[in-house]
Parts: structure tokens; sequence; C-alpha cells
């Protein structure tokens, strides 16, 4: 995911985006500042939060 799309994601105001990819390290910066979820690598019953975690709940 890079910066770019994260800008995006963040002006229409979508607080959580999930990819199969990894993000770019300056998608990280971006979704940093405008708090913005990321998860990346998602497979399986597998994945990486990257920023924000408060925002997923991993109790079942």
């Amino acid at each position: 995911m890079p910066a770019d799309m994260l800008i995006k994601v963040i002006r229409v105001g979508i607080p959580i985006i999930i990819s199969n990819a990894a993000p770019a390290s300056s998608g990280i910066d971006v979704a940093n500042s405008g708090n913005i979820t990321v998860v990346g690598f998602v497979r399986d019953n597998r994945f990486t939060i990257y920023t924000s975690p408060g925002r997923v709940n991993l109790e079942k």
C-alpha cells in the first residue's frame, strides 16, 4: 500500500485497510499520521497489524 493510496483512504474516512501485501514504509508513515489501521500479509489465519492495532479485537 503506497502512501498515495492511504492519503485517499484518509480523505474518505475509512478507518481500516486490509491487504494480502505489505505496506510501503511511506504508507505506514501516512497511516500513522492519519490514525488508519493497516493490516497486511493476510493469508489463511495469519496477518500482520502495522498501525493503530486498537481497532482489531483479537479475542474470540
